[in-house]
């Protein structure tokens, strides 16, 4: 392939020049089967992508960004502060009362300190421990119950098997 330079119609190799372009225009080559790129073309014939270059730009850069985000999911190391963040999902009606108890109760606070400020809260006044220590304990006699139940299970076998209770 052959590039034109605009003002000759000369082939550009001819000029002295250097052949490097700039890094963002930089090509790469992809090999497709033809079923590959019919579905490529369905997605184009749409409208959702304007080129079949547009829709693998698109495709390489979710596969980079997918992939930079699980190799980066390293523990995360404490701010200058020395508080770490965290990701948290929330859902839309529960953000809202958030905010608006950062707004009325603590006196404008952004949505992150009104959270850290409840989670630090509920820490501190050992409900988040005591609800912990509540499912422990509920799976603990759980547990024991199903032991109980099995061992009067089985004596109930053994004493039929005796013959003393018969059904």
């Amino acid at each position: 392939m052959f590039d034109k330079t605009p003002d000759t119609g000369k082939d550009a190799s001819a000029k002295k020049r250097p052949a490097r372009r700039p890094p963002e225009d930089e090509r790469i080559a992809l090999r497709c089967n033809r079923r590959e790129l019919q579905l490529l073309d369905t997605f184009v014939s749409s409208g959702e992508f304007e080129s079949r270059s547009e829709l693998m730009r698109a495709a390489l850069r979710q596969f980079l960004r997918t992939r930079t985000e699980s190799a980066v999911q390293t523990p995360p190391t404490p701010g200058p502060t020395g508080l770490l963040e965290a990701a948290v999902r929330l859902r839309q009606d529960e953000v809202e009362t958030f905010r608006e108890y950062g707004a009325l109760v603590s006196n404008d606070q952004p949505l992150y300190d009104v959270l850290a400020q409840l989670v630090r809260r509920g820490a501190l006044e050992l409900q988040v421990s005591e609800l912990v220590a509540r499912a422990r304990g509920a799976v603990r006699k759980a547990a024991e119950e199903r032991a109980q139940v099995q061992a009067l299970e089985t004596s109930a076998r053994d004493l039929e098997r005796q013959g003393v209770v018969g059904r």
